[in-house]
């Protein structure tokens, strides 16, 4: 009977599995090993705009199946070596930006250039259509600026404008509150714009009790405050056109030690448009660099909506 447990077929499923298991260790060894070597063939790359171009064309090769096979097991293969094709990616990522740093800083200025041309009169001007609420949230942002100075308009729209030409560094947008969540025509403002968050902070309604969270925006998404006491963010939006994977994503930013805050969506503008999945993570202790990377390498159409901090 003893000889038998030992021989059963369970016994010799499990012999085969830890054998697999052996030979899956050397082949991720020598893949590691592999990976590390083309990351720092890439790493050479004088220029790092030409770089960042050039990584969708060096991510790992994709999976393959190869033969038939049933179509259950297909599946089940494919599920799970698009998350190892991640995970790979990811790794080159981290290794590419360790490279890199041996020769100079990744980030933040190397990834997000300046994009701004702000005419002399508007430097630190903040734009907004006055109330109670964007006043409050007015001081709330000129205090951590210091020489902020305001400038009124008859609209969220032509704030929007009077940062787009250059006329005033900021302008200040609701972005979300308590009763509609994220509120999306402010989005699209946002976005046709070509806005970054710079900071947000939430106001309170004396009368309401309604908490509306107000964004400070600029043409720059480089980090404009950093404030040791603050819950910092990084928020970028990704088209859902089946050109790259939510789940990939989500999984890359995990292994990148990236949180998620928030997931959302954006409706198109066009009926035949797809929609855009809105992420927002915590980057406290994370490895931010290495993920813009991937993004860069696996989603290069990702648009960045802002690196900020959140002010209490």
């Amino acid at each position: 009977m003893n000889d038998f447990r030992v021989y059963s077929p369970e016994d010799i499923v499990a012999a085969n599995l830890k054998e697999s298991a052996a030979r899956m260790d050397l082949i991720g060894e020598q893949e590691l090993a592999h990976l590390y070597e083309l990351a720092a063939g890439i790493a050479e790359t004088e220029d790092l705009s030409e770089l960042l171009s050039s990584l969708p064309d060096r991510k790992p090769p994709a999976f393959a199946p190869n033969g038939e096979m049933p179509i259950g097991n297909r599946m089940a293969l494919e599920r799970l070596h698009r998350s190892y094709q991640a995970m790979k990616s990811a790794l080159l990522c981290r290794e590419i930006r360790r490279q890199l740093e041996k020769k100079r800083p990744v980030f933040p200025d190397a990834l997000f250039p300046e994009a701004e041309d702000i005419r002399a009169e508007g430097l630190r001007r903040i734009v907004y259509q006055k109330s109670s609420y964007t006043d409050s949230a007015y001081l709330c942002f000129s205090a951590r600026l210091g020489d902020a100075r305001a400038s009124y308009t008859h609209s969220f729209l032509s704030a929007c404008e009077e940062v787009y030409n250059g006329f005033c560094e900021y302008c200040i947008l609701p972005i979300e509150n308590s009763a509609e969540g994220q509120l999306v025509s402010f989005s699209r403002l946002i976005e046709r714009y070509e806005l970054k968050i710079a900071a947000t902070c939430d106001v309170v309604g004396n009368d309401t009790g309604r908490v509306t969270r107000f964004a400070l925006l600029r043409r720059n998404l480089l980090p404009l405050l950093c404030l040791g006491n603050c819950t910092e963010y990084f928020e970028c939006s990704l088209p859902l056109d089946g050109t790259s994977e939510l789940s990939d994503v989500l999984f890359a930013a995990q292994l990148c030690d990236l949180r998620l805050y928030r997931i959302g969506s954006t409706p198109p503008s066009a009926l035949d448009a797809p929609f855009s999945a809105r992420l927002s993570f915590f980057t406290e202790a994370a490895d931010l660099s290495s993920f813009l990377l991937y993004l860069a390498m696996e989603a290069p159409h990702y648009t960045p909506i802002g690196l900020y901090p959140h002010l209490s």
